[in-house]
């Protein structure tokens, strides 16, 4: 216990030291107190989630700081030339850990039952119709849509109701494509297909979510192909851009940023590649982390989530490769927890707010096996 603890005090005195150098720097160029502000404000939030009293008992600390990391990344991304996005990202990283309590409460009070996935899955294709009804909206209500859808596939497994959960699924999937998002509705198609099969436990239903799903996308593809609409190409790829960027911090920030720039290359841009690899070890740590949940959870419901989650999160990270990289001609997608849209972000923590309680019942289920083993002898 003590050498856990110490641990914790040293990774937390290097994300201390870390974030408030990477912040006092371009601020002691500048003169900027936005940038003085953040210096004090992200390691200090770091700080209370990582060292939060009883926090053992609703956080997954691992998947916490990963995510935390990558928070910050994205806050210290535009802070070189765009200070005013920078203190806007922090502000939506802050109102985004809400949505991280809530989501560690719903899964752990949420019993699967009919009725409670019935409501689920009718709030998460009610948001996912959203965007139709209100085409004009500025914000997009897909990633917590497909949360929630999630949850209430999850629960229908595990009560072995495949056809709802069937249902469910095929109805999220087809209000993707009415909103003309292949990208978000082929994540969809996979996570819902591999769940199934995972959880199941009949090869027939998930031959038949493997049927319906692709034969659904493939369908809308080939007999109405305006719904698919496909983006043009862009004459830059990722891979241009990265040929432009330096190992190493370089010593002069370049000055092209926009605000509507993805804040994962703008920090390739502004401190090298060394700090994109390292941001992309610590997304498939916290992958890792993600899969040892699903793995030892107890419940098909909650190992369904975990692994629903841990999908999400990957195909999400695949499809804005392939999107910068001009591979496919798909809309392109922001990298998981480097995204300025507060939805987006809310959403993201939601699951990861799903994995800390999950963790926290996997947690409670070994120690009632240690203790019924002391009992035993």
């Amino acid at each position: 216990m003590r050498k856990r603890s110490s641990n914790r005090f040293r990774l937390a005195a290097m994300l201390l030291i870390f974030f408030a150098c990477a912040f006092l720097l371009p601020a002691s160029r500048t003169g900027d107190g936005r940038l003085y502000l953040l210096a004090a404000a992200v390691p200090t939030v770091m700080l209370i989630l990582l060292f939060l009293p009883g926090g053992t008992m609703f956080l997954d600390r691992p998947s916490l700081c990963a995510a935390l990391i990558l928070c910050g990344f994205s806050i210290l991304a535009p802070a070189a030339t765009l200070p005013d996005e920078a203190l806007s990202q922090g502000m939506r990283c802050v109102a985004a850990l809400f949505f991280l309590m809530a989501g560690t409460v719903l899964i752990r009070a949420f019993r699967p039952s009919f009725p409670a996935a019935s409501l689920v899955a009718l709030l998460a294709l009610g948001l996912l119709s959203v965007p139709l009804w209100l085409p004009s909206l500025s914000f997009s209500l897909t990633e917590g849509g497909m949360a929630l859808l999630l949850i209430a596939v999850a629960a229908f497994l595990s009560l072995h109701l495949c056809l709802p959960a069937l249902l469910s699924s095929l109805g999220g999937l087809m209000l993707l494509l009415l909103q003309q998002d292949p990208a978000a509705a082929a994540l969809w198609c996979v996570v819902s297909v591999l769940v199934f099969w995972a959880v199941s436990g009949s090869a027939l239903w998930s031959g038949i979510s493997l049927v319906s799903s692709g034969g659904l996308f493939a369908g809308c593809l080939l007999a109405a192909p305006h719904l698919i609409p496909l983006s043009a190409s862009s004459e830059s790829s990722l891979l241009s851009r990265l040929a432009a960027m330096q190992v190493l911090p370089p010593d002069v920030v370049p000055e092209s940023s926009e605000a509507s720039d993805s804040l994962f290359l703008l920090l390739g841009d502004h401190f090298g590649l060394l700090f994109l690899l390292f941001a992309l070890l610590l997304f498939v740590l916290f992958l890792l982390r993600a899969a040892s949940l699903a793995l030892h959870a107890r419940k098909s419901f909650h190992a369904a989530v975990a692994l629903g989650t841990v999908l999400v999160f990957g195909l999400r990270a695949i499809l804005f490769l392939i999107a910068v990289m001009n591979w496919l001609p798909v809309k392109s997608m922001d990298f998981p927890l480097m995204t300025a849209s507060f939805p987006s972000l809310g959403a993201q923590f939601f699951m990861i707010g799903l994995l800390s309680g999950i963790s926290a019942r996997n947690e409670a289920d070994l120690d009632e096996d240690s203790r019924l083993a002391m009992l035993a002898h």
